[in-house]
């Protein structure tokens, strides 16, 4: 369940195929468009990675992983593909070389299309 202090919700195109890793975990970036915040500002997007949890010890974690677990495999959810995220906000954190890292990610809850999917090419 979501902390209701931490929820996060994105409609983004996905812009690179996602990838699965161990059959348990999609990961993928997605581009958000937003207009500028200034009169006559282009609009700009933002990029963001996102972590779906697929399954656990016992199977698939619920019907939406199981759905989206289907689209990936079979090629269906892919670059180009337009949806809308439910999720919640996790700072990663590391070292390398001797530094101190981090980044914001979206652990996803639920993930749906937005409109139809993404053309069959």
């Amino acid at each position: 369940m979501l902390d209701p202090k931490n929820v996060i919700n994105l409609t983004a195109g996905v812009v690179a195929d996602p990838e699965i890793i161990n059959d348990k975990i999609a990961k993928f970036r997605v581009a958000v468009e937003y207009a500028g915040s200034e009169k006559g500002a282009q609009s700009t997007a933002g990029y963001f990675d996102i972590t779906y949890y697929l399954k656990d010890s016992d199977g698939f974690v619920n019907k939406n992983a199981s759905f989206i677990h289907g689209q990936i495999t079979g090629g269906k959810m892919k670059k180009g593909s337009q949806i809308s995220i439910i999720g919640r906000l996790l700072q990663e954190r590391w070292q390398q070389d001797n530094q101190n890292r981090s980044r914001v990610v979206v652990v996803a809850e639920s993930i749906s299309y937005v409109g139809s999917p993404a053309s069959k090419s």
